[in-house]
């Protein structure tokens, strides 16, 4: 009678073993994939827009025609400044103004600072540091190099919002975006907090402009991204100041960065917006939302130039823009004033505010921020290559004088 060989209980072994093996291979990828796929979920469900329905919020300032018909400005960096000084903005405040820059050794060196300065109408007070690098990495928990662009904002009678962009690493793609806040009108300053604008490592995003009211007590921060390609977003913010929505401004690829928002109606707004250096034609590039900053036109040339640098515009009246900008295509040789309308289009120059030293080969004057500190009163700070921040007062009767004069000149 045949008998059946028995199975050597080492290949029964070796046959266990590769099946165990075939398993924990198989159950690594089913893991791999289950993985991917939530994480495709995640990551999707954060970077799609919310649809909450907002309106802007419309604010059309009256400008009675006041103050003298000359220019004020003043230095306001101390003398001999060691430092490379940037980036300036400015608030105005019960007593004055409050004027905001980041100062380091050199252009996003580490160990950076934002300092400020108050003004009371008659002179600058000595800087105070507001936070550096340090301070926000401890305030955080994560190792931050450097801060830039602080961009103050007022939330209520005593409380100011600064927002500002801190590097990770080297160089500015790596930013995210920063919140301080103060209840006593920038005298002291609470502990930074980060705002999550991407789920890819929370990076890639900086600050420059100022940000304008939503409905619900929201907030239109605008803002653009570095990495790869350069953009404008706007991100939404709820009254707690924390992200609820992000949207890009322009249709897709690199279009410019650096928004200035202007709302003109209550879904209505434009945005100027600071063309690449590598980029033609040389001018002002304008994006336009109609539906309340949910989507935003392709940033398109108007006739002004542009030599790659920021542009500030706020609402001056029921239908002009006033903007403050570099009047030349290739260099940052001086800052004017102009007006458009409430389309961003057809511009009028009203005047040059600040120009370069023509003896000095390396003067530039820089990143002009322009806020209207009364009724009336205007007020722009800007920086120069000579490790300085300057400011300049302009007065409505400046505006409409300059006007005239250019009227009777043609």
């Amino acid at each position: 009678m045949a008998t059946s060989a028995a199975i050597p209980e080492r290949d029964i072994q070796d046959w266990t073993n590769a099946v165990t093996k075939l398993d924990s291979k198989t159950l690594a990828k089913w893991a791999t994939l289950f993985c991917s796929v939530v994480l495709i979920a995640i990551l999707s469900h954060k970077m799609a827009p919310r649809v909450e329905p907002w309106t802007f919020v419309v604010e059309v300032p009256q400008t009675p025609i006041r103050g003298d018909l000359e220019l004020r400005s003043e230095v306001i960096t101390p003398p001999h400044e060691p430092d490379f000084v940037h980036g300036a903005s400015v608030v105005a405040t019960p007593t004055g103004l409050l004027a905001l820059w980041y100062r380091a050794v050199y252009e996003g060196a580490g160990n950076a600072e934002l300092v400020s300065s108050s003004f009371d109408g008659s002179r600058w007070s000595p800087t105070n540091v507001v936070t550096n690098s340090g301070r926000v990495s401890r305030d955080i928990g994560l190792t931050i190099k450097s801060l830039a662009n602080p961009v103050p904002f007022r939330r209520s009678d005593n409380e100011i919002w600064l927002f500002f962009s801190a590097s990770r690493l080297s160089g500015w793609a790596t930013c995210e975006v920063m919140l301080m806040r103060s209840h006593d009108n920038g005298l002291t300053w609470g502990a930074a907090e980060r705002l999550y604008t991407s789920p890819f490592l929370n990076m890639s995003h900086l600050t420059k402009s100022p940000p304008v009211l939503l409905s619900g007590g929201r907030i239109g921060l605008p803002v653009y991204q570095e990495l790869n390609r350069k953009f404008p977003v706007m991100l939404v913010l709820n009254e707690d100041g924390h992200v609820i929505d992000r949207r890009r401004m322009g249709h897709g690829g690199t279009v410019g960065y650096q928004p200035s928002i202007v709302v003109t109606g209550e879904t209505t707004a434009v945005a100027f917006v600071r063309r690449l250096k590598s980029s033609s034609p040389q001018k002002i590039l304008v994006s336009r939302t109609r539906d309340g900053g949910q989507s935003w036109s392709r940033p398109a040339p108007i006739d002004l130039p542009n030599p790659g640098g920021p542009i500030s515009a706020i609402r001056y009246d029921d239908t002009h823009i006033l903007l403050a900008f570099n009047d030349d295509p290739e260099a940052e040789r001086d800052i004017k004033l102009a007006f458009s309308d409430l389309e961003g289009k057809n511009p009028r120059r009203v005047g040059m505010i600040a120009h370069i030293n023509d003896a000095d080969p390396d003067d530039a004057v820089m990143y002009p921020y322009l806020i209207a500190s009364q009724p009336g009163q205007f007020d722009v700070v800007y920086s120069r290559p000579a490790k300085a921040i300057d400011h300049v007062r302009i007065s409505s009767a400046w505006v409409q004088h300059s006007l005239q004069t250019q009227s009777a000149q043609r």
